[in-house]
């Protein structure tokens, strides 16, 4: 048999685990694993921590996202719907998880107040202009078209800003209170009609609409972004693309041993630098494509066309921000052990996923750094390419390139400090330093190079020189021949 318990004729003269002579290996390996998983729990649960308290408790802080109340009706129907709506808003039961509501004198038309909200709000209820003339044409019978409810008012959304949160707490609570407010005008004009005996005076062809439903809403999407993975797409984008960069990165640093031995610096720090970008364009460009593969070039209402602009604005978007989160790993790459390569990467890669869950105005206070972070500046853009809304593209193309220059400026630093360490023998291949058990380098500890002396100059100083054989040489100073 191939397998068996019991042991093998090849391994005939080999020690057992159990044997007494490997307890000095034994031991210091097991209490460095146990070292390794204590550093690892921790590095695990920190990144861990963080994405949670980001993630978890956004639902506390909806109050800090806004719902504009704008009346361009200017007339009985408009403020009793903003007085409704504001007074249910007012009453919900948990604040906090509920938007703010305040209404809005600045916009004067439905075109501003769509713009408006596509470039800095989150929603909007909009009381149309001319609700109240048409309502009292339609009583009175004054209109020659039938009477339509849904040009009362008007639903603006902005799912482009942020999927996640408009389609999780903005809509449900802009449609709760709009429905709210709706039945209580309707019963409210139902009562009036009937006590007035105008009912009976109200043309057939609006007498059920008028008795049932006298106003309702449209919804638009001033920017829209639903289609069925626009929550993840920007999160999925950036998440494969840099665990697919953390390999390759790695795999350079243990490649590039001999070229801080034998190359020079400069050179080194742009080969890094090279290999970063072009492997982050490379997977820039699948990213575009796959989001190509599954949209198609039109995708409906539920976001813009995918035109060849798009395309290669999603594609620089990714390569920018995986060659920022790139730079920052290479960099600290260089200077750690392999231990200790899953923190730069755990410290990268969670903040990063929890600030495109979730809107940072929706976050506890102390994730304001998240501004900061590449994913989230990516996923805004990521989010306005596909959607137009919320445009911040010069505040955020400046955060992520900024972050960018300044990694590889770090990278310059610590490319020097490895090939440093490398040359006097302190560093192996994998990263390990001296004093680690695992350590082995083949270049020799710059203190134990033998110091070669060079052997002390003759001295010709002024004195006799005494030729022993001088009367057998044939030399002759007159003639030169030198005993030829």
């Amino acid at each position: 048999m191939l397998c068996s318990w019991r042991a093998q004729p090849d391994d005939a003269g080999r020690l057992s685990m159990f044997d007494q002579k490997l307890r000095p290996v034994l031991r210091p390996n097991a209490l460095y694993y146990l070292r390794v998983l204590a550093l690892s729990t921790v590095m695990l649960w920190m990144p861990m921590c963080l994405f949670f308290g980001a993630v978890f408790r956004r639902g506390e802080y909806i109050y800090r996202t806004d719902i504009e109340i704008v009346d361009l009706d200017q007339g009985p129907v408009g403020r009793q719907i903003s007085q409704s709506a504001l007074l249910l808003a007012a009453a919900a039961p948990d604040q906090q998880a509920q938007p703010r509501w305040r209404i809005r004198n600045d916009l004067t038309t439905l075109a501003a107040t769509r713009e408006w909200v596509r470039r800095h709000g989150w929603a909007a209820l909009v009381i149309n202009n001319g609700a109240s003339d048409r309502l009292a044409a339609a009583v009175s019978g004054n209109s020659n078209t039938a009477y339509n409810p849904n040009d009362a008012a008007t639903l603006i959304f902005n799912t482009g800003r942020h999927p996640i949160i408009e389609l999780s707490y903005i809509q449900p609570a802009l449609t709760t209170i709009a429905r709210k407010a709706q039945m209580e005008f309707s019963e409210g004009f139902t009562r009036q009609m009937q006590g007035s005996g105008q009912i009976s005076a109200i043309p057939a062809q609006n007498i059920v609409t008028l008795a049932t439903q006298p106003v309702a809403f449209r919804i638009v999407d001033a920017a829209p972004l639903s289609f069925a993975i626009a929550p993840i797409v920007y999160l999925f984008s950036f998440l494969v693309g840099q665990l697919c960069v953390i390999g390759t990165l790695i795999a350079w640093k243990m490649a590039s041993f001999s070229f801080f031995l034998k190359v020079k610096h400069t050179h080194v720090w742009l080969g890094a630098v090279i290999v970063v970008l072009v492997w982050s364009t490379y997977i820039g460009m699948l990213s575009a494509l796959a989001i190509s593969a599954f949209r198609g070039p039109s995708y409906s209402r539920f976001a813009l066309s995918y035109t060849v602009g798009r395309f290669f604005s999603l594609w620089f978007t990714t390569a920018m921000v995986l060659s920022a989160g790139g730079m920052w790993l290479m960099s600290w790459f260089m200077i750690l052990t392999p231990e200790l390569l899953a923190l730069a990467s755990l410290s990268l890669v969670l903040p990063n996923v929890a600030s495109t869950l979730t809107a940072v105005e929706t976050a506890p206070r102390f994730f304001r750094w998240f501004y900061a972070l590449p994913f989230y500046n990516g996923s805004m853009l990521y989010r306005y390419i596909l959607s137009g809304g919320f445009p911040r593209i010069g505040l955020n193309v400046g955060v992520v390139l900024g972050e960018l220059f300044s990694w590889v400026v770090i990278l310059w630093l610590t490319t020097l400090v490895r090939q440093y360490t490398v040359i006097r023998g302190t560093s192996d291949v994998p990263g390990w330093y001296r004093g680690n058990i695992f350590f082995a380098s083949p270049v020799p500890y710059y203190k134990d190079k033998k110091i070669e002396q060079e052997p002390e100059a003759e001295s010709f100083e002024e004195g006799t020189i005494s030729i022993t054989d001088s009367a057998d040489d044939a030399t002759s100073l007159k003639e030169g021949n030198l005993g030829v």
